[in-house]
């Protein structure tokens, strides 16, 4: 059934002038101290003294961002005690839009707005940012910040309708929901004109970034090849990152397979992303974006994609892995009860058979996730490499703090104690196990003995160890390199797969996400 459109409030045609017009009383007005580091943050002369000294003489912007830069999210070694010391960790472009968001929160009860639904659309603009910022770093781009800035706040539309028109809000979600297509028109109908032409009125009235401006006065388009230009590639991004935000949050809305499946093939393949790197962007974007909320008192809850119930499966085998690897990041308890687990068995006996969806990678999630100390978890997944996925040698090496050496730890395969003794590698600047550890995804190697011509190789290591080639990946704790784990087939003549990498690189990220659950709880 459509959903009616009322056009009982505020004249269409006015309600951008009324808000520009009549404010401090239709719209949120920033406190002089927000306006002053926005100012700050966009002037490249400015440093982060600069901006601490403004924070300082703000308590509540204070205490939000020395709360931010102590989250798990920052990962400090010694605790944040001075606004100049969070801003130099966290960066101008988070402080940016964090100030922006706490603002926001703080004045929903003075426009009588649904808190808790504003709540819900900062937590997706927050994830929107950390995922164009994994994104960013996925493909190298150089400034990962600005992709933050603009990829959180390119939902402004939609935050401004919460606080100052819920009801208007209200209807053009519901339209969202049951018949999208209406969207254009019903913007016309209810404001006069589109929504992102007032977002962008919006973020000028308010001296958000240029680059803001223009992302929201136009409607980026997917790119037909590898973009090249710096503008292409963040318009590419920022609108990927907000689609997948929306989708991976509301699963269960009638096309978000279709929706996902499309971005799968229009976004990946021009920015050279593969599946695997897309899954290990969004469990880092949505941890990262959870602990950040909380510093502004925006609960866990809002960052957790609707439960598949009552019947309801998700049918498309990557949107349910997504949501699945969000679950695991973020709710790894909740997923672990009966109930859970016997959903997502259900849904997976639904999916193609893939390493994706298969009993083996099943059970390990469910196992892995009842397991409550690194060390039984490090050798519970280097045993199932070795059994269950046909890997005759899988190894694992551990950092060794204070000493820049990789060290054997625990291996399955022939020559186990030779390999152990001889699995002393040397960490240096650009060797391939620096390289490795620097990196958030697995490769496959061709050989260690061809690798080994940039350093790290110790000759009783190769020579023990051959020239047959593998799979590498990095071990985290939760964001912190420390270690690696390497498979391969050794002498059995059996070659590697994409199929063998795909599950490899699918029981890495869920030991990666275990870890950082683990490393939180301790």
């Amino acid at each position: 059934m459509k959903s009616a459109i009322s056009t009982s409030h505020t004249s269409p045609a006015s309600f951008l002038e009324s808000l520009l017009a009549q404010a401090p009383e239709t719209l949120p007005i920033l406190r002089q101290s927000c306006i002053q580091v926005l100012n700050l943050t966009q002037d490249k002369r400015s440093n982060a003294s600069d901006i601490g000294e403004i924070i300082m003489r703000d308590q509540a912007m204070m205490a939000n961002v020395i709360k931010i830069a102590n989250s798990p999210a920052y990962h400090t070694r010694t605790p944040v005690k001075t606004p100049t010391s969070a801003v130099a960790l966290i960066g101008f472009d988070v402080i940016r839009a964090m100030v922006v968001s706490a603002q926001l929160i703080e004045q929903a009860d003075t426009f009588g707005a649904d808190t808790t639904n504003l709540k819900h659309l900062l937590a997706r603009a927050l994830v929107a940012g950390t995922q164009a910022q994994e994104l960013g770093k996925a493909i190298n781009y150089r400034e990962t910040g600005s992709l933050f800035t603009n990829a959180m706040l390119y939902s402004l539309g939609d935050l401004i309708l919460a606080l100052c028109r819920p009801d208007v809000a209200e209807q053009l979600e519901v339209l969202r929901r049951e018949d999208p297509a209406r969207i254009p028109k019903a913007e016309l109908t209810l404001l006069g004109r589109p929504l992102h032409v007032i977002a962008a009125a919006m973020a000028k009235h308010w001296n958000l970034p240029d680059t803001l401006v223009q992302l929201l006065e136009k409607k980026p388009a997917w790119p037909k090849s590898h973009p090249e230009a710096d503008q292409q590639i963040m318009e590419g991004i920022v609108r990927a990152a907000n689609e997948l935000s929306y989708c991976l949050l509301n699963p269960l809305i009638i096309g978000q397979g279709e929706v996902l499946q499309g971005l799968i093939e229009q976004f990946l393949p021009p920015f050279g992303l593969s599946m695997i790197q897309l899954e290990h962007t969004v469990s880092k974007a949505f941890s990262q974006a959870s602990e950040i909320a909380s510093a502004i008192n925006i609960d866990r809850q809002h960052f957790l994609p609707a439960s598949e119930a009552d019947g309801q499966f998700l049918h498309n085998q990557h949107l349910h892995r997504l949501t699945q690897t969000i679950h695991q990041a973020l709710d790894p308890e909740g997923i672990l009860s009966k109930e859970s687990a016997t959903l997502a068995q259900q849904a997976s006996s639904s999916l193609q058979s893939s390493p994706a969806s298969d009993k083996p990678l099943l059970d390990f999630t469910i196992q892995s996730m009842k397991i409550s100390e690194p060390s039984s978890l490090l050798t519970f997944v280097t045993r199932t490499l070795h059994a269950s996925y046909g890997f005759e040698r899988v190894w694992l090496a551990l950092v060794i703090p204070g000493k820049d050496m990789l060290q054997a730890k625990i291996g399955y395969g022939p020559h186990v104690e030779t390999i152990q003794s001889a699995f002393h590698c040397p960490l240096s600047h650009g060797n391939f196990w620096d390289r490795l550890l620097h990196r958030f995804h697995p490769i496959q190697y061709s050989s260690l003995v061809k690798e080994g011509e940039s350093g790290g190789m110790p000759t009783a290591f190769l020579k023990c160890w051959g020239d047959q080639p593998g799979f590498a990946g990095t071990l985290y704790a939760p964001n912190r390199p420390i270690g690696v784990i390497l498979v391969d087939r050794c002498s059995t003549g059996h070659p590697l797969t994409d199929t063998d990498f795909a599950a490899f690189a699918l029981v890495l990220s869920q030991t990666n996400a275990n870890l950082a659950r683990l490393t939180q709880r301790h």
